[in-house]
């Protein structure tokens, strides 16, 4: 079994066979089981389940990354804010106000450089971006 972290929070485990078997977002665990009949397997909406889950995670919150000082930034969408981490202490929060993400990614570079980036950090960028400019 293959487990694939999405944020501390957030992740899911694979079969071999690339089947979700398990996926825990924010300490709330859902677990897929085989069904009691082969006649009622559905692999397309299996795989569009993991989508959602994977798309509903990520547009919770996500690792931006880690700067060069070992501060680690977190995007929490709802609040649309930016959490920076200093080990496991607060070090800063910072409302983006409709702001896009980009932009504090842009600062951080200029200010104390990236060290690191998340793992999703593209990916959420991008879906910031869209989804800021659909609301603008």
């Amino acid at each position: 079994m293959q487990t694939i972290a999405i944020s501390e929070k957030s992740w899911f485990r694979r079969s071999q066979k690339g089947h979700v078997r398990q996926h825990v977002t924010g300490g709330f665990s859902i677990e897929a089981r085989k069904p009691m009949s082969t006649t009622h397997t559905a692999p397309q909406e299996r795989t569009a389940s993991l989508a959602s889950h994977l798309t509903d995670a990520l547009a919770r919150s996500f690792t931006l990354g880690v700067d060069a000082t070992g501060s680690t930034h977190h995007y929490y969408r709802p609040a649309d804010a930016v959490v920076v981490f200093d080990g496991r202490t607060l070090d800063h929060y910072q409302p983006l106000d409709g702001r896009p993400l980009a932009e504090w990614q842009a600062f951080v570079a200029d200010e104390r450089g990236w060290a690191s980036t998340g793992q999703f950090a593209q990916l959420g960028l991008q879906h910031d971006l869209e989804r800021k400019e659909a609301h603008a």
